[in-house]
């Protein structure tokens, strides 16, 4: 069986985190957001805090839309604001 590397598996967890709907994930994500390695798990951690909706979960997103420099996660990000 072949195993997730870390950014696949770090992915999936902001999913699971996002899906949880539980507001202490926001420190999480949002750090995973601001200083994760790897787009692919900055650009989940957008997401999930796009999909947990909260105030705080906004503020970081915010917050990263003048501090991310790659598109892709910039697009995610932006994308974040439409989930709920």
């Amino acid at each position: 069986m072949k195993r997730a590397k870390r950014g696949g598996y770090l992915r999936n967890v902001a999913v699971a985190l996002g899906n949880s709907g539980e507001p202490a994930a926001v420190r999480v994500l949002q750090g995973a957001l601001e200083s994760d390695p790897e787009p692919l798990v900055r650009g989940h951690s957008a997401w999930a805090l796009g999909k947990l909706g909260t105030a705080e979960s906004r503020r970081a997103l915010d917050s990263a839309l003048y501090k991310e420099k790659d598109p892709q996660v910039l697009a995610e990000i932006q994308s974040a604001f439409k989930i709920r």
